[in-house]
């Protein structure tokens, strides 16, 4: 046990899913975890590892062993990066391994075991495939809402040393893993639930939630579904029809979840488009056949996404409604919860004045005059909205009148300024402190 705890592993990509399993890694008692990360570096080296998970409310902190490169020889190379940065980790990896040290894939798509071939002996690198929820919400900051599910196995289907040592270290963790002769089914399967959850959701910026309540929208999944089918049979692996409905379900269930392409627009990173989309495209290619749907989205978010991009921040406007030493706020039926201003996002070729208006009759059942709005202030700290960078107009209306809780509001009550409620979202205690410096005496 002693001898297994003392191996040498680097994680090479501190993203949400390399620093999940070197975070089980370290908290189940392995003393030798190097977390390698060119972006993110700095933070984790001086800060060490902020994690938020589903069952602790309160974050923690977890010091870690980062650099920017490998450097010495490891028993285990596990990559987590994108698959743009496969070619880079498999160069150094090669140069790192002890003699009976291996690589592992943790990466989406089913083309970077090969690509990590051309450096690494094939029968040195297992391929594992991970289902996760899960987002680094910030450079050195992991949040995640299930714990992980990891299947692995070499592509040749036989076992070795090498998955034995790799299942070893998984359960030492007390991570969910499985081994498998038959990994190859498992790439694609993930695939498949990729190419419907990722592409679109992040072409349109919606949840899939969000996202699925257009028919439309649902039928370009399911024809980007298909074609992913047909290029995973050309390459002898059967995906049932019955998939799509599983995926479909599964997704809808997290109505707030972005998935990993959208969590990487916002936060000004290329997605992850070729890994998912392109393996469809040149798969068919392949056989001399086509797959249009994916083959125009490629090119679609190649164009978009492919070189340097930027995304402005979201435009939101809200309505403090105060009476007298009062102010009116609602329960927020939706992700994050809590008691807040009322307002929401401005829609296309809105005004700000308007969408305020809006969004007040909308959540309260109260109409007011755009000449009755007081702006109180412009509130843009990029971190003020878990969701996304989202800038509000905060504007102030005096009224009496009664309110009636409708559409994101579960419930409409004034609260004495000085007596709020506990739970209140996003960064609406400090609006309603500069609102009372100002307008309540």
């Amino acid at each position: 046990m002693k001898s297994l705890l003392n191996k040498r592993i680097a994680i090479f990509g501190a993203g949400a899913v390399g620093s999940y399993i070197g975070l089980k890694l370290i908290e189940h008692g392995f003393t030798d975890v190097e977390f390698v990360a060119r972006s993110g570096y700095n933070v984790l080296k001086e800060k060490g590892l902020t994690v938020k998970n589903y069952t602790d409310k309160s974050p923690y902190n977890v010091k870690v062993n980062a650099s920017k490169e490998l450097s010495g020889l490891y028993d285990a190379v596990l990559i987590c990066v994108k698959s743009k940065d496969t070619v880079t980790a498999a160069k150094q990896a090669v140069d790192h391994l002890k003699d009976e040290g291996f690589v592992v894939s943790i990466q989406n798509g089913v083309e970077n075991p090969d690509i990590i071939s051309a450096f690494i002996p094939a029968d040195k690198i297992i391929t594992n495939v991970i289902y996760m929820t899960a987002v680094m919400q910030e450079k050195g900051v992991l949040e995640y809402m299930a714990e992980g599910r990891l299947i692995f196995g070499h592509l040749n289907g036989q076992s070795s040393k090498y998955t034995e040592t790799y299942m070893q270290i998984l359960q030492q963790a007390e991570l969910n893993a499985k081994y498998t002769d038959n990994i190859k089914h498992y790439q694609w399967q993930k695939l498949m639930l990729n190419i419907v959850l990722n592409p679109l959701t992040a072409l349109f910026r919606k949840t899939f939630y969000k996202m699925s309540k257009y028919d439309d929208a649902l039928s370009l999944t399911k024809s980007l579904f298909k074609e992913a089918q047909h290029a995973a049979k050309l390459c002898g692996v059967d995906i049932a029809d019955e998939e799509y409905d599983k995926i479909t379900a599964r997704c809808k269930e997290n109505v707030t979840f972005k998935s990993s392409m959208y969590q990487d627009i916002e936060a000004n990173r290329n997605p992850e488009i070729d890994a998912i989309l392109g393996v469809v495209v040149r798969t068919h290619e392949k056989h001399n056949q086509s797959a249009p749907y994916c083959d125009c989205l490629l090119k679609i978010m190649n164009v978009k996404y492919g070189g340097w991009f930027q995304i402005s921040p979201t435009l939101a406007a809200d309505v403090l409604v105060i009476n007298n030493d009062k102010v009116l706020l609602i329960d927020r039926k939706n992700e994050p919860l809590g008691w807040a201003i009322p307002g929401g996002l401005v829609d296309l070729y809105e005004t700000m004045e308007n969408a305020a208006l809006r969004e007040l009759q909308e959540e309260t059942g109260i109409e007011a005059d755009i000449k009755d709005l007081h702006l109180l202030g412009i509130y843009s700290d990029p971190k003020r909205d878990s969701r996304g960078h989202t800038v509000s107009a905060v504007y102030v209306y005096f009224s009496d009148k009664e309110a009636h809780a409708a559409d994101d509001a579960r419930d409409a009550k004034y609260f004495h300024i000085d007596n709020l409620p506990e739970n209140i979202a996003f960064d609406h205690r400090k609006i309603l402190q500069d609102a009372k410096e100002k307008f309540i005496k």
